[in-house]
């Protein structure tokens, strides 16, 4: 039985090792965090997870630059719902609340860029991108951040619309 997810959803697409960033006053009091991002038919979902992933399967995900529209192997929707239940720190998004979806560039980097409103209707926008390098101590943290093309994830969140 599901609790965070209704019976009728279903993932759409999903991306391993993605680091979702809080802009704003909420950034400067959360650290970003590694998990799973995941579009579905009713939100976009970041869940913190940590996940291995070989080279290949990397280039599965994020192969010529670019982050494609796949779903995760062996990660169904009963996975995410159990991700969301164990981290208060997820992000479920209602597709319904999004304001704008966009590939933004900062310092030579682009990254997935969504804003949406919250329960008190002001805009958040959060940040989603894949690290080249981590560092672990005192807290796992990026460092540098590949830029990937993600127009085909900022089409398909727009279609949703």
């Amino acid at each position: 039985m599901r609790v965070n997810l209704d019976e009728d959803e279903h993932i759409i697409a999903s991306l391993p090792k993605i680091w979702g960033i809080a802009l704003g006053l909420a950034g400067f009091f959360h650290k970003s965090k590694e998990g799973v991002l995941a579009l579905t038919n009713k939100n976009v979902i970041f869940a913190p997870h940590y996940l291995y992933i070989t080279p290949k399967e990397q280039q599965t995900y994020f192969g010529e630059d670019k982050a494609r529209v796949v779903k995760l192997r062996n990660y169904a929707e009963s996975d995410l719902d159990e991700d969301i239940s164990k981290s208060s720190k997820s992000w479920v998004i209602p597709l319904n609340s999004i304001v704008d979806a966009t590939s933004v560039t900062s310092r030579k980097v682009n990254f997935l860029r969504i804003s949406f409103k919250d329960e008190k209707n002001k805009v958040k926008k959060y940040d989603f991108a894949i690290t080249r390098s981590v560092i672990n101590y005192p807290q796992r943290q990026p460092l540098m951040y590949y830029s990937l093309d993600w127009s085909e994830w900022v089409s398909l969140i727009k279609s949703y619309l």
